[in-house]
């Protein structure tokens, strides 16, 4: 055991633990869900920390052997050791300072040790003289959030992309295989379901397209604003050698702010790309409902797809497959559009100089990029890539359909045409010989119209 001190007290310490004092009391104080960050956040934290040294280091404020091992110790954990040491919960002091605490404490304790020092030999590094020298947890543990959103939006488009490609090749599959329209899930115009996938991978490629937009304002950074924006206790040029390292560490090309005050105290940044990412869920929950619809039955239901089998659908009913992938991608959907909510709320709850909230803005967006990222895999690898076209129940909806009925209309008028169609309702015969009777159209001239309704995709 080792014995750390603060101005509240004494605590005792194991010694094969690289967090400190602050961590311990934070760890005690919030137990809350058992989460604590990640490998994308605690990568993300520590390039952060070694940006800081080196430019520390450029501005002549910070020792340069001290600097060199407190980047080499990042770089220990940025190649992903140490990373059980980073313990604090998702839920915890305001704006960060917990999780900000107990990177300094592992990453001093983690130089000093490769020093051949001590754990807690504070006079040598210190977590927060050396550590968090021209930072304060209000500007560090943003710019580490704008790190971490990056990462994982990335691996979301990545995922979207491929979901695209396959709903592509799903319309290229499906072309010309005609079927009912259905809106108010009533009888319309005749469509192709490869004109239905085809309009699933334009949904998904706007949404793309909105998240990439909105990500280009996570790209600017208020490091280097430390603790209300206005950049006390900062090294010479702090600002432009932090973001220049940042960058030449994460191979990005994030920007210095142009206004720190702003950016420290305004979130909207972050729930622009939450609410980029909900779009995403709206559209994807909208397929993901089509498909079950499109796939109920067998025998009582549309049934005009077949989907993979991938597990039993019940315990009592032999032979039954539910969509299993699609129920779960509508979850995934309902838990990224309850964020938004949170995400918002935190966002709009600020005071004054700073935003108290971002481990909650962080926590529901960085989970719902995540879940969002792996089921997107899921429902393209799982569902999308093995569905199939039931051309037979196509054909025979689309000739029971009266949708087709609406061709009829510059030919014997909308009033004639919704007389023929209630008359087929009430009486169950066929339009065409309704239309017949009427003496108005040839039976060449009725399968010429009902042809020319079919879109030619």
């Amino acid at each position: 055991m080792r014995t750390e001190r603060d101005v509240i007290g004494e605590v005792q310490l194991p010694d094969n633990v690289f967090y400190g004092i602050n961590t311990a009391r934070a760890r005690e104080n919030f137990r809350i869900t058992g989460l604590t960050a990640d490998s994308d956040h605690i990568v993300s934290i520590a390039q952060v920390k070694k940006a800081a040294a080196l430019a520390n280091a450029d501005g002549g404020a910070l020792d340069k052997e001290k600097a060199d091992y407190i980047s080499k110790a990042c770089d220990e954990i940025i190649g992903g050791k140490y990373h059980d040491q980073f313990v604090i919960d998702v839920y915890q002091a305001g704006a960060g300072t917990s999780y900000n605490m107990n990177a300094n404490e592992v990453i001093a304790n983690v130089a000093l040790t490769l020093m051949g020092k001590n754990k807690g030999e504070y006079s040598v590094i210190h977590p927060n003289d050396h550590v968090n020298m021209s930072q304060s947890t209000n500007d560090v543990y943003p710019t580490m959030m704008r790190l971490t959103v990056s990462k994982k939006i990335r691996k979301l488009k990545d995922a979207l992309n491929e979901l695209i490609e396959s709903l592509e090749a799903k319309s290229r599959e499906f072309r010309g295989i005609a079927k009912p329209g259905r809106t108010h899930l009533q009888d319309a115009a005749p469509v192709t379901l490869g004109l239905e996938f085809g309009a699933y991978a334009y949904a998904m490629k706007k949404d793309r397209d909105e998240i990439i937009d909105a990500s280009d304002y996570i790209m600017e950074l208020n490091i280097g604003g430390t603790a209300v924006g206005t950049g006390i206790n900062t090294a010479k040029n702090y600002q432009e050698n932090v973001v220049k390292h940042i960058n030449e560490i994460t191979k990005e090309n994030f920007r210095k702010s142009t206004n720190l005050l702003g950016i420290m105290q305004f979130m909207t940044d972050f729930s622009r790309v939450m609410n980029a990412v909900t779009n995403l869920a709206l559209d994807v929950e909208k397929i993901a409902n089509d498909i079950r619809l499109l796939y109920s039955g067998p025998g009582a239901g549309i049934h005009e797809i077949i989907i993979p089998a991938v597990q039993q659908g019940s315990s009592i009913m032999p032979g039954k497959i539910n969509p299993s992938i699609a129920e779960a991608m509508n979850m995934i959907c309902h838990s990224v559009i309850g964020a938004q909510q949170a995400v918002n709320m935190s966002v709009q709850a600020g005071q004054l100089e700073l935003n108290v909230m971002m481990p909650n803005i962080d926590y529901e967006l960085t989970r719902s990029i995540d879940i969002m990222t792996n089921g997107l895999k899921m429902f393209k690898q799982k569902l999308i890539d093995g569905i199939k076209a039931n051309v037979p129940v196509c054909r025979e909806h689309l000739a029971n359909s009266f949708g087709s009925a609406a061709l009829l209309n510059p030919y014997l008028g909308y009033d004639n045409v919704a007389k023929i169609v209630r008359e087929a309702v009430e009486t169950g015969k066929s339009i065409k010989s309704l239309v017949l009777a009427t003496g108005k159209l040839t039976e060449e001239q009725y399968m010429k119209i009902m042809d020319s309704g079919v879109p030619k995709d």
